[in-house]
């Protein structure tokens, strides 16, 4: 794996035609293309990769990542399939390839709605990827499962520290980080938030998958899972 620089992340200029490729300016992920091959010269690029592990830099040390650049990439999809007018084409296809079609625009359009992601190759780095990955596949029910398997174990090891062991309920670690204020208000709120959906769910009251499997995602997405410095917006 590469070590990440700001040399080796190429965004996609703002307001220029699709694919027209800058360096990274190390703060914005929202124009990301992907990792190249590193440091090579302005306007000079090998592969570009979308999703991946790598290595980046962070104050000064080294340490593992990962990065998913692709809903950027499904946000230049979807408007360049609006700009063709593509779904008045759709309705031309056979029945066949008509379906396919709009599994695949479905697809797209759930990706779309992810932050890219650059974040630390840690505890929580599998299940959050795994969260995103049965949700952009359409899987709700599991898609809930696991956003709210990784808020729990997020709240377990910052509690941790604190005496809290594994056998504890989670109204018992979150007493713990609430009496010695580990989260602040919002982040409290937001594990509280999780906690609810999955639990209607896990007991079967739930009959909205799909509406409640994006509100999942949007507590995930509220987390400050990303590495220190470089955000998703």
């Amino acid at each position: 794996m590469v070590i990440l620089t700001r040399y080796s992340i190429v965004c996609q200029v703002p307001g220029a035609e699709p694919y027209t490729i800058c360096t990274y300016n190390g703060a914005d992920l929202t124009q990301v293309l992907g990792i190249t091959q590193a440091n090579l010269p302005e306007g000079h690029y090998g592969w570009i990769q979308e999703c991946g592990e790598a290595f980046v830099s962070v104050s000064g040390q080294t340490q593992a990542a990962y990065a998913d650049f692709r809903p950027n990439a499904a946000k230049r999809h979807l408007k360049e399939e609006l700009s063709k007018g593509s779904q008045e084409q759709v309705a031309e296809l056979p029945s066949g390839a008509l379906g396919e079609n709009l599994l695949a625009h479905d697809t797209w359009e759930r990706l779309s709605q992810l932050p890219p992601l650059l974040i630390e190759d840690g505890p929580y780095c599998g299940l959050i990827r795994e969260a995103r990955d049965v949700f952009i596949n359409g899987h709700f029910y599991a898609c809930v499962a696991m956003c709210g398997i990784s808020f729990e174990r997020f709240q377990r090891d910052k509690a941790e520290p604190y005496g809290a062991t594994r056998e504890y309920k989670m109204w018992q670690v979150r007493s713990i980080l609430q009496k010695n204020k580990a989260f602040s208000p919002g982040t409290f709120s937001l594990c509280k938030s999780m906690a609810d959906l999955r639990n209607e769910y896990a007991h079967g009251h739930g009959l909205n998958p799909k509406e409640v499997g994006e509100a999942t995602m949007k507590l995930v997405i509220s987390m400050d899972w990303v590495i220190v410095g470089i955000r998703s917006v």
